[in-house]
């Protein structure tokens, strides 16, 4: 199923149904898209520092790992998303700071 959007809402990349319920807003100030995808690679990288440090103690199962390993996959897919939308954002400030400026002479007829 396609949604309509916005062109500034994106979804995310994983989703758990077909139909897509978590947007990221490219208009969001980049500082507000870091914030949000910093937060998911940290998360990731505490739980797999607590999953390895769990690995040499041998008390994971093959279940834990799997949702671990799931875990990991969505927070860090999310990261990516929220860092690409980063990027769109710079780049359209970028090009705004670019643009020519059109400069209006009036009064200046023949």
């Amino acid at each position: 199923m396609t949604i309509n959007t916005p062109p500034r809402l994106q979804p995310v990349s994983t989703t758990a149904h077909s139909e897509p319920a978590l947007l990221v807003d490219e208009a969001a100030s980049p500082e507000a898209l870091y914030l949000e995808a910093d937060a998911r690679l940290t998360a990731a990288q505490g739980m797999l520092l607590s999953a390895a440090l769990a690995g040499d103690s041998n008390s994971l199962e093959g279940h834990d790992v799997a949702n671990i390993a799931q875990a990991a996959q969505i927070l860090t897919s999310d990261a990516l998303d929220l860092m690409r939308a980063m990027h769109e954002a710079h780049q359209r400030a970028t090009a705004q700071q670019q643009a020519p400026r059109t400069v209006h002479h009036f009064g200046q007829g023949k």
